[in-house]
């Protein structure tokens, strides 16, 4: 059992990390994109998806505090969940949209 523990922490912290540095770059990204990309993608506005982000950064930052918002935790989970909707869905029809089509 004293070697479980240690572990458990190390693994905890990586996803703290990780998951800051997701929360980080989805809220960096969603603010530097054109706000007519949001509207010609389909997606909700430029507006939208920056509070949803930021609030989603700040919940899994809040992950180095030892607060509420642990790696195991519910709202943890809650915001990695809006920060990968962003990455995994919003974003790439945004560079999609703003590249143009292929042909």
């Amino acid at each position: 059992m004293g070697l479980v523990l240690p572990i458990i922490n190390i693994i905890t912290w990586i996803l703290a990390v990780c998951g800051a540095i997701i929360g980080v770059f989805a809220v960096a990204d969603a603010a530097t994109r054109r706000p007519d990309a949001f509207a010609a993608a389909d997606k909700q506005t430029k507006g939208t998806w920056t509070g949803i982000t930021a609030a989603c950064a700040v919940v899994l930052g809040l992950a180095f505090f030892g607060s509420a918002f642990q790696p195991q935790g519910l709202i943890w989970l809650a915001g990695l969940t809006g920060s990968l909707v962003y990455l995994l869905d919003v974003r790439p029809r945004l560079r999609e949209v703003q590249r143009g089509g292929r042909w």
